[in-house]
C-alpha cells in the first residue's frame, strides 16, 4: 500500500504530463522510483504520418501541408528568454538571420543554444518559457 505523500506526488506527475503533452516522466529519489507513460501521445506519434526522424541539430521540418519548424535537437527544458528579466530571443514575426540564438535547451544542467540554420521569419512559438520538450519536437513554425 503507498502512502499518502506517494500518491501526491504520483497525481502531481500525471498532472504534469497532461499539462505539458509528454510522453513520459520519471521520478526517483533514494528509496522510490516511479515512471508513468501516457500512452495516448506514444499511440498519437506511432500513428502521425507526417513526423519525422531529426539528427542531432536543429533541423527544418516540412510536411506535405507546407509547415515548416524548427525542432528540438534534445530533450530538456527550453527557455525563450536568456534571463526571466529579459526580453525573448525571438517573437511572432520577427526576422532571424542564419545563426541568431533563437531559444536555450537546459539538458543536465549544461544550458544549449539552439541557432537558426538558415534565414527565416518566426509564424508561431509552440512551446511555453521553462516547459520540458522532447528530441525532434517542433518548437518554431517558420517561414
Amino acid at each position: 500500500m503507498l502512502d499518502k505523500k506517494i500518491n501526491e506526488t504520483i497525481d502531481a506527475l500525471i498532472k504534469k504530463i497532461k499539462e505539458n503533452n509528454l510522453g513520459s516522466i520519471k521520478f526517483s529519489n533514494k528509496t522510490n522510483s516511479i515512471e508513468i507513460s501516457n500512452n495516448s501521445i506514444n499511440q498519437n506519434l506511432n500513428n502521425n504520418s507526417n513526423i519525422n526522424n531529426t539528427n542531432n541539430k536543429s533541423i527544418k521540418n516540412e510536411t506535405n501541408n507546407g509547415f515548416i519548424s524548427i525542432d528540438s535537437p534534445m530533450v530538456g527544458i527550453i527557455y525563450l528568454t536568456p534571463k526571466p528579466s529579459s526580453p525573448p530571443f525571438a517573437k511572432k514575426g520577427q526576422k532571424i538571420k542564419k545563426g541568431e540564438t533563437i531559444c536555450l535547451i537546459e539538458a543536465m544542467k549544461t544550458f544549449n543554444e539552439i541557432k537558426s540554420d538558415r534565414d527565416c521569419t518566426i509564424k508561431t512559438i509552440m512551446v511555453k518559457n521553462g516547459e520540458a520538450v522532447e528530441f525532434g519536437q517542433p518548437l518554431f513554425e517558420i517561414s
